[in-house]
């Protein structure tokens, strides 16, 4: 009974004293220079804030096109290097074994230069992208290709003795490049190309809590300027109504400016996914078909033909592709021209040809130098369409980070301006009261 007469007591002696603390607080708001007071208070502490997120969203979206331009647009193009050096010591490491025998050391040296690329493109890409899926990706290729080309070394040297066992090193070789080492690059260059991407479109995105922030402000700058013209008799508070202004100024300012990144980084992205890829595409499925061709002589098997007949035709495809999203019309149309030539070539190798080709005949279709021109004009046809049109994209990321300068600097002097303005229209109307 004691007790609870006890807490009964205490509880009361709370409610008085919370009640006791707001009519103090009540009472202290009663004057109106302690309302202006904590009105411009409230004011300074959303206009810093504002400030801050500002300046924070601008810095963010520059360094994301910072690293777009310096590291992401690297990675994705070592990555794929990676792919297309790779593709092509499989085709070339067959074509050494079918070639004239005065061609078989420029083969083997370009083969392994083929890999010397591949590896230094793998070291370019760990160290630009050391995120852990890219680095788990790279370091399982740099394992493999040790074991890849022990098994085209042995697959010539056997080959060299006549051996029929070097057919089947060579085969292990194509099966774990074609299985294992393009499958990886390809997811490599994939994620490296989406990193890409995803770090330009995030940079184009409108700051929208500083939209927010800035809204919350010029309503508050307006609620004070109707208090004030109730209170004083003035329709307009000079300062409050430039302070207005100012953060108007910055806000626009700033979705201006990112209104522009967006545009520029869009535009590269654009390019990279609609025309690059499928130009990148085309290439590697170029050097993947060139060495389908030298499969069907070196280890035949039923469905050849037909894979070799929907790579070129894959290849149209790419092109058309590219063509449409708005590539170079001039050297798509280069590449598209050359992969015509090539088509004719080995036409008679795609047909059903009666009487079948013989061997000889087939031979010189696969690594004759005509059909060899021609896959190699396609090749560099790509390569050029390829790297303009990475070069062009960069411009067009480096324009989105161009947009953003000096924004920070606009923004952070506006809304300091803005905080003197402040000062300047509620300084007086306090110290009237006073």
């Amino acid at each position: 009974m004691v007790i609870g007469r006890a807490r009964s007591a205490a509880g009361v002696g709370n409610r008085r004293g919370w009640a006791a603390a707001r009519a103090g607080a009540l009472r202290w708001f009663e004057r109106t220079e302690r309302r202006l007071v904590a009105a411009s208070a409230v004011l300074a502490g959303v206009a810093v804030l504002l400030g801050v997120l500002g300046e924070a969203a601008v810095r963010e979206r520059g360094a994301l096109l910072d690293d777009a331009v310096a590291r992401r647009g690297a990675s994705t193009a070592a990555a794929l290097d990676v792919y297309r050096a790779l593709a092509d010591a499989d085709a070339t490491s067959l074509n050494a074994v079918v070639v004239e025998a005065y061609r078989v050391g420029d083969e083997r040296e370009r083969y392994r230069e083929d890999l010397f690329d591949a590896t230094d493109a793998l070291r370019a890409t760990a160290s630009l992208a050391p995120e852990e899926s890219s680095a788990r990706r790279v370091r399982k290729l740099l394992d493999h290709l040790p074991e890849y080309s022990r098994l085209v070394e042995a697959g010539w040297g056997n080959s060299a003795l006549n051996q029929p066992v070097g057919t089947s090193y060579l085969g292990q070789a194509s099966s774990l490049a074609r299985d294992v080492l393009l499958g990886e690059a390809q997811e490599l260059h994939r994620e490296q190309a989406t990193a890409l991407s995803n770090a330009q479109l995030a940079a184009g995105r409108h700051p929208w809590e500083v939209y927010a922030v800035g809204a919350v402000l010029l309503v508050l700058l307006v609620l004070a300027q109707i208090y004030l013209a109730r209170r004083t008799r003035r329709q307009l508070n000079r300062g409050l109504l430039l302070s207005t202004a100012l953060v108007l100024t910055a806000l626009i300012a700033l979705g201006v400016s990112v209104n522009l990144a967006a545009g520029h980084a869009a535009d590269s992205v654009d390019e990279f996914n609609g025309v690059i890829a499928p130009l990148a595409k085309a290439r590697n499925l170029a050097r993947i078909a060139d060495g389908d061709e030298v499969r069907i002589l070196v280890f035949p098997k039923v469905g050849d033909v037909g894979r070799l007949r929907d790579g070129l035709d894959a290849l149209d495809g790419e092109i058309t592709a590219a063509r449409t999203s708005g590539g170079d019309r001039q050297r798509v149309d280069k590449a598209a021209t050359a992969l015509v030539s090539w088509r004719t070539a080995v036409a008679p190798l795609l047909g059903n040809q009666n009487p079948p080709l013989t061997y000889p005949e087939m031979s010189g279709l696969v690594i004759g130098t005509a059909q060899a021109a021609h896959a190699q004009r396609f090749d560099e046809a790509l390569t050029d369409a390829i790297a303009w049109h990475t070069a062009d994209a960069a411009a067009s990321t480096a324009a989105a980070k161009g947009s953003l300068a000096d924004t920070d600097l606009v923004f952070a002097v506006c809304v300091a301006l803005a905080l003197v303005s402040l000062g300047w229209g509620m300084w007086p109307r306090i110290r009237e009261y006073y």
